[in-house]
């Protein structure tokens, strides 16, 4: 029920032309815990372009095809500590390890801090990833096809 009251304000916001961020429908697809495709495919239905992750800050801000933007807090404890050495072999294993399935979100976003990993930008109409280090190392990765 609750699935459908959301979907339902979703679409009254796209045929009223509502340009809003659904906050409710954001906080959805991330309690849900889906794999990356289901999570793209989820923000995509709702109208978000592209998001970016702070690791640092700990904020994920959400961005809409209209121009608007929703930040909001990661929980994590403990905090993440983000290494000084972008280390671009362990963030690819860590990558591979969650398309595979091996590795929750969390353990994810623990490895990829670990490997220096200060931030990353998804694109969703792109089909791509951007993380960057703390000295503005960049890796690109290309999403699977989803």
């Amino acid at each position: 029920m609750r699935a459908l009251r959301l979907w339902a304000e979703a679409s009254l916001n796209k045929i009223y032309g509502v340009a809003m961020i659904n906050e409710n429908m954001i906080n959805e697809c991330a309690k849900k815990q889906l794999p990356f495709p289901k999570v793209i495919e989820c923000l995509t239905e709702i109208g978000i372009e592209r998001y970016y992750t702070d690791l640092i800050k700990m904020e994920k801000t959400y961005y809409s095809c209209d121009n608007e933007s929703y930040v909001e807090s990661m929980l994590m404890e403990p905090p993440l500590k983000v290494a000084d050495k972008f280390d671009e072999n362990k963030l690819i294993e860590s990558i591979r390890a969650s398309q595979r399935g091996e590795i929750n979100y969390h353990t994810f976003l623990k490895n990829i801090a670990v490997a220096g990993v200060a931030s990353y930008m998804v694109y969703i109409a792109g089909k791509q990833v951007s993380y960057a280090g703390r000295h503005g190392e960049v890796y690109v990765e290309k999403f699977p096809l989803i």
